[in-house]
Formats: structure tokens, C-alpha cells, sequence
């Protein structure tokens, strides 16, 4: 092994904490205490890295509160410590190890929480097309075309939840405590997550229209996305959901 290979491997193995004694002997002396450097070093680098997740998952970290907040990242960066540039692709990772770490088992719907978060900061970093206007609805409406397909904003994220966030999201906005929800207020939730004019808007959907307009993001036609919203909402009423879509910056030409 090289003396750069090595010197490599002992500042890995001092970043992910376990130990500095190796790679203290690759330092040149100096006025301060070799572990005083190394601390504050792996202070920095640590804090870099709370700061990066905190940013963009700041409810999660405040339902956790800071003590549990640093030990999941800390855990976090030992497992996944960034091997690119860019933390904010880092931090996309962060969701999938909530689901995998044993302690975040005492709030079974922060992974859902994370993935809300996400979806905000990826529809904030989005960019914003021209949108759609009535007069463009209607010529595709009634353009004779035998499927009519939309297009959606860039920054419009349809999600499905397995717990009732606007609940949770609520109550601990309003109350600044870890929701307890009884067993009346289990169920799944659905949102309508997107930007306009650099302002991120979050709207709460029934379960058969969030099915309506997925199925038209995903560029199904209008029959599909019809039928398929009626398997749950037999009246489903699509004048309605039409209204919806037009009366919020969320289609493009």
C-alpha cells in the first residue's frame, strides 16, 4: 500500500470516528495539540453535514429534537459518508435510511414526514414553465384529438402517504409537541406539492382526485383518469376537478 493510500485510509477511518491515533502520525508538529486540530476538523465536518440535512428536513429534525437529530446523521454519515460533490444529492438518500434505522421506529411516520420534505425542496429547485390558460384548456378540450394529455409543472409532485400527515403536520405546528394520533386518526393522505412564483403551495387531495391526476401526469387520457377516479368516488365529479387544475398554476402549455 502506498503512504497516500494510507494516509487515505486513516483520515477516512478518523472521519467516520473511529480513531484518530493513525492518522495523527501523517501530521506535521504544530503549536496546538494535534487532537485539539482533529477536533475541530471533525466538528466542522459534522456540523457541514447536520446543517445540510437540517435544511432540508427541518420538521423532521425539530419533531426528533437536536440530541436525536445528530446522533441519526452522525449514524447517517457513517453509512453513507459523501462520495460527491453536491449534499443536497446526498441528502436525497436520507429517507430510505430513516425507513432502515431501528430508533426512528418511535415515530412510525417520520420516513413519511422526510419524504413530504423532500418533495418541497424538489419542487422549490424546479424550474417554472408557462402555464396553461383557460383558452389553452379549452382548444385541447376541443380539439377533436383522441386523447388529450397535460402537461405539468416541473415542480408538481403528486404524493401518497401511509399516515395522515396534514393531521400530524397540523398538530404539531399548532401544539410543538410529537403527535400521539389515536387509532380514529390512522389512514393514508395525498398532496398536491408545487411552486409558483418561487412560493412552494401545499394542497391536501381526496384520494379519487389525487388518483385523477396522477393518472393525467402520467399522461394517461381523460376516460382513464375518469374511470379510474370512480373505483373509489363512483360520483366522481370531473367539471370539478377540472376547476381545480385551472385554478391552480400547476398545468403548462
Amino acid at each position: 500500500m502506498s503512504v497516500l493510500a494510507k494516509v487515505q485510509r486513516d483520515f477516512c477511518q478518523f472521519i467516520l470516528g473511529h480513531g484518530h491515533q493513525n492518522f495523527m502520525r501523517h501530521m506535521k508538529p504544530t503549536d496546538l495539540p494535534k487532537e485539539t486540530l482533529l477536533d475541530i476538523y471533525h466538528h466542522n465536518i459534522f456540523s457541514v453535514h447536520f446543517r445540510s440535512l437540517e435544511n432540508d428536513y427541518p420538521l423532521v429534525f425539530s419533531i426528533m429534537g437536536e440530541s436525536a437529530a445528530r446522533t441519526i446523521t452522525l449514524a447517517y454519515v457513517e453509512a453513507s459518508l459523501p462520495c460527491i460533490g453536491s449534499l443536497e444529492d446526498w441528502g436525497a438518500g436520507f429517507i430510505a435510511f430513516i425507513h432502515r434505522y431501528g430508533p426512528t421506529a418511535e415515530w412510525p411516520y417520520l420516513a413519511d414526514i422526510a419524504q413530504y420534505e423532500w418533495a418541497k425542496h424538489a419542487a422549490y429547485c424546479a424550474a417554472e414553465d408557462p402555464l396553461l390558460t383557460p383558452a389553452d384548456m379549452s382548444q385541447l378540450v376541443t380539439g377533436g384529438e383522441a386523447a388529450v394529455n397535460f402537461h405539468f409543472q416541473k415542480s408538481c409532485q403528486l404524493m401518497a402517504f401511509s399516515h395522515p400527515l396534514e393531521q400530524i403536520i397540523s398538530i404539531y405546528q399548532q401544539e410543538k409537541r410529537q403527535p400521539l394520533l389515536p387509532t380514529d386518526r390512522q389512514g393514508s393522505s395525498y398532496a398536491l406539492i408545487f411552486k409558483h412564483q418561487g412560493i412552494i403551495k401545499v394542497h391536501w387531495l381526496a384520494p379519487s382526485l389525487f388518483v385523477f391526476m396522477n393518472r393525467l401526469k402520467e399522461g394517461q387520457d381523460i376516460e382513464v383518469a375518469y374511470a379510474a377516479a370512480q373505483v373509489l368516488e363512483p360520483h366522481f365529479d370531473a367539471q370539478k376537478a377540472f376547476d381545480f387544475l385551472l385554478s391552480h398554476p400547476i398545468l403548462h402549455r
